[in-house]
């Protein structure tokens, strides 16, 4: 007997096997060209990303770097020999120390007044003998102090070094020499419309500047890069020595105050041209940063006053 089939039955039957595979397999390749189509420029995307990442990276700390070098004491700039670390001797702040009796005429703080009269011999810097006590024309700018408050231990007073053995004085603290030895203490006092210099031991400086120039040290700054740990670090508060120190591990860098400036260091370069009397030096700041397969390289310069 042969069986019936509802017609209405026959109309509600599902998908068959063969639909679903054919449906399966045109979905895969649709999601297939799918992928590949929008695979590229999301890699590019995460590339762009990677590389803005490293490039940001390597400027601030190529920026860091070159705003102090600028501020560095003249002929204070020195690379090691495989040229990873650069050191220098930071300055806060300069003025103009008075070298004989007179008047102050142009004060800022107060443009109205005349001056007043600095005849006495301390308000005047001596060459030819030590010296504790002096005044600058008219007031320091940048540098944070409060009168009759000594300044910070690690702080000296330089005057025009002219060569490369401003490091050797001032690790030995000789004098006569163009900086002031360590364990000195600065105090500044109020001298009417002058700021004043006072110093805890009476000190000689080599040389006269020929435009009165005085600078105001707070200690060296060294930036080292070590591209078997991919960093570069920024170390302070250490005192000078008369080699320039590079190892971390041992003094004065291992007692030293230490940032990360930068990681994922691949390669980096320093280089010093002094220059000459006439024409400032020139730091060349090479850094190179790697991840994964991208690297970026930047380059910056900086001049440094070399005429003390």
């Amino acid at each position: 007997m042969t069986p019936r089939t509802d017609p209405a039955r026959r109309a509600e039957a599902g998908v068959t096997l063969i639909e679903l595979v054919v449906a399966i397999a045109v979905s895969a390749v649709i999601a297939g060209m799918v992928t590949a189509f929008m695979q590229r420029p999301m890699n590019a995307y995460a590339d762009a990303r990677a590389r803005a990442v490293l490039v940001d990276s390597a400027d601030a700390a190529l920026s860091r770097m070159k705003r102090e070098v600028r501020l560095a004491l003249p002929n204070s700039a020195r690379i090691s020999p495989d040229g990873s670390t650069l050191e220098i001797l930071h300055v806060v702040d300069a003025a103009r120390y008075r070298r004989g009796p007179g008047t102050n005429p142009v004060d800022p703080n107060t443009p109205a007044s005349p001056g007043a009269d600095h005849s006495a011999a301390s308000d005047w810097l001596a060459f030819t003998t030590t010296d504790a006590q002096w005044n600058v024309l008219g007031r320091f700018k940048y540098l944070t102090f409060a009168y009759g408050t000594a300044l910070a231990s690690n702080y000296r007073i330089a005057i025009y070094p002219t060569g490369s053995s401003i490091w050797t004085q001032a690790a030995a603290g000789t004098s006569p020499a163009a900086i002031t030895p360590n364990g000195t203490s600065i105090t500044i006092a109020n001298d009417v419309d002058e700021d004043a210099i006072q110093l805890s031991s009476a000190f000689q400086f080599t040389l006269e500047s020929p435009r009165q120039r005085m600078y105001v040290v707070d200690g060296p700054i060294t930036y080292r890069c070590d591209t078997g740990a991919e960093t570069l670090t920024r170390y302070a508060g250490y005192l000078p020595t008369a080699a320039q120190p590079t190892d971390p591990t041992v003094s004065p860098l291992v007692g030293a105050s230490a940032a990360l400036l930068a990681g994922s260091v691949a390669t980096c370069a320093f280089r010093y041209d002094a220059g000459t009397a006439t024409r400032a030096g020139l730091v060349s700041l090479a850094l190179g940063l790697a991840q994964g397969t991208e690297q970026v390289s930047l380059l910056d310069q900086a001049h440094v006053e070399n005429s003390p």
